[in-house]
């Protein structure tokens, strides 16, 4: 017995040795990685994420062999944000993504979201969020939210981490998302951008607006109907006149944002292999290896 449980130990010892030169040949990876401008960095990242030693290491977030087993600890709460108070990180907000979906398949919904007054939105799920105030993912349900009541809460997964300045893009909080995505899914999906109707392209111009949005594709009849029932309007013309005040402020309080973030297809997909609970929940114990000590 004895004989046994020194060679357990022994192995445990060589396995503990192996790992903490493991991770001092990985550290520097990672601290290069995270430097680097965000588009370099998405791509650089898609391709560390085949290393096995990589995936290993970015794994190790709760180990000690990374300097500190408590460093890459985040809190994540679920809040209920008004959607005025969030800014966008991606630089498109397509209409057609904002209402297209919800038009087809929940016209009534839409109407119930127009009517909620100050009250937290259903949109399926909950948005990923940084610090209370940047978008990380879960734009378009964001814009959605906004366009039929600027007023309206939406539910989130907000984390806190720190990056300068509070007008900023949040790439920081873009990053840290996609290590999650990587450390948890090992792979680093993106979804490819569609701007067609991007609210920001028509530079606010409110004909330019409403003529996107007067498509059966992004306002089918069914949501009009719904729409004019909660607003109290008397024609698809004055809904339609509504939601292009509503991309109008959204606009207006959201360009200079979304002027310093990078396009849609470069942002962090929390949801397209596991549920994003599953980043959250790894960030919020730490396990998503982030911020290693050199």
């Amino acid at each position: 017995m004895k004989l046994k449980l020194l060679m357990e130990n022994f192995k445990k010892f060589l396995e503990e040795e192996g790992s903490e030169d493991y991770a001092a040949s990985q550290r520097p990876v990672l601290q290069d990685l995270i430097k680097k401008e965000y588009k370099d960095f998405v791509a650089s990242l898609q391709q560390k994420i085949q290393d096995p030693k990589f995936q290993k290491f970015l794994k190790m977030g709760i180990e000690k062999y990374d300097g500190n087993s408590e460093d890459d600890e985040l809190t994540v709460q679920e809040v209920d944000i008004p959607v005025k108070n969030l800014l966008p990180t991606q630089s498109q907000i397509g209409l057609a993504d904002s209402l297209g979906w919800t038009s087809k398949n929940n016209p009534e919904g839409a109407g119930t979201t127009a009517g909620l007054g100050t009250g937290t939105a259903d949109v399926g799920g909950r948005i990923i969020t940084a610090n209370g105030r940047f978008i990380v993912d879960g734009h378009h349900r964001w814009s959605q939210v906004y366009l039929l009541n600027p007023e309206a809460q939406i539910p989130t997964y907000d984390f806190k981490v720190g990056f300068k300045g509070r007008g900023g893009s949040g790439k920081s909080a873009l990053k840290l998302a996609h290590l999650a995505i990587a450390a948890v899914d090992e792979s680093v999906p993106l979804q490819p951008a569609d701007a067609a109707t991007d609210v920001y392209a028509t530079g606010g111009d409110p004909e330019a607006i409403k003529k996107m949005l007067d498509n059966p594709r992004v306002v089918g009849d069914k949501m009009a109907t719904a729409l004019a029932k909660a607003w109290g309007a008397g024609s698809r013309d004055e809904v339609i006149g509504k939601l292009a005040e509503h991309a109008i402020s959204l606009y207006k309080r959201t360009k200079k944002a979304a002027n310093t973030g990078p396009e849609r297809g470069l942002m962090p997909q929390t949801g397209a292999v596991s549920e994003p609970e599953e980043k959250m929940k790894a960030m919020a114990q730490g396990a998503v290896n982030w911020n290693p000590k050199a």
